[in-house]
């Protein structure tokens, strides 16, 4: 069965059409592919606006378990679309134009790190700038051996505004500051040491096991104490320690009383596998 929300409601949304990407949908998984091979999966403003649309389909899809993001051609992202950016330098693109673009990329960046599915970043090739920051926007981050990341914005004279709220949560001050004030470059081995990718894998055949080992493991979680969890995360460091007890204790307490609490008990003690192991 596929746990519903709270109202009862079902979603019913389909995905959207996106030029920029490519979507396979199936058993319960969505991966995303950055369609733009050529462009080295720009994150240009339509490619910006595909991914909001879909991480708002997301928002309204708990029958889809996880979501994986990767990109055409054996590379993942090549940052922002530079040529927009010269464009505004000139004085081409009025100020508040650029502001809201700027915004929007930063946008994107939070809604894919507060998705309720688990996601699961591929990094194949290099990753640079704002491809560093949807990076450090995911739950997992798998890359192959002769992957690479770039925090380049400095040494181009610009600031890694919209990425820095998502690489200072996954990789703290210290990190962060060493990375983004120097325009620091990373092997992938390099990055799994900073905290950036957690599995480094060899080549082509280990990155698609690893990746079918971690929607296996999904598989075993209900989907609704993920999303929980999830949010938990991203709100506790913002609480003081009151607050963060008050707010555990709630959670914990709401998802004991859904549907899903219910059945994990029952399937425990009635030994035998919870319904949403079956789902998908």
């Amino acid at each position: 069965m596929v746990y519903a929300p709270r109202d009862g409601t079902r979603a019913s949304r389909t995905l959207p059409a996106t030029p920029t990407l490519d979507l396979e949908e199936g058993d319960g998984w969505l991966a995303i592919w950055l369609n733009g091979p050529e462009d080295g999966n720009l994150l240009t403003a339509r490619r910006v606006a595909d991914l909001a649309r879909v991480c708002e389909t997301l928002a309204l899809r708990p029958d889809i378990r996880g979501v994986s993001f990767r990109g055409r051609g054996g590379r993942f992202c090549a940052g922002g679309d530079l040529s927009m950016l010269r464009a505004a330098a000139s004085g081409d693109v009025e100020r508040e134009a650029l502001i809201r673009a700027s915004r929007t990329t930063g946008a994107l960046m939070r809604r894919v790190a507060t998705l309720p599915q688990l996601t699961v970043m591929i990094v194949e090739g290099e990753a640079v700038a704002g491809g560093c920051g949807l990076v450090a926007a995911g739950d997992i981050v798998v890359a192959r051996q002769d992957a690479t990341f770039a925090f380049s914005e400095t040494q181009l004279g610009i600031v890694p505004a919209q990425i820095a709220p998502v690489v200072m949560s996954r990789l703290g001050s210290r990190i962060a500051r060493r990375l983004l004030l120097l325009g620091g470059r990373l092997s992938a081995e390099e990055a799994a040491r900073a905290g950036l990718a957690d599995v480094v894998v060899p080549d082509g055949p280990a990155l698609e096991a690893e990746l079918d080992a971690l929607r296996a493991q999904a598989r075993l979680c209900a989907p609704g104490a993920v999303s929980a969890t999830k949010r938990l995360l991203m709100d506790l460091p913002g609480l003081f320690p009151d607050e963060q007890l008050d707010m555990a204790a709630q959670v914990f307490a709401d998802q004991l009383d859904s549907a899903e609490g219910r059945e994990g008990l029952e399937s425990f003690f009635g030994k035998r596998p919870p319904d949403w192991t079956q789902d998908a």
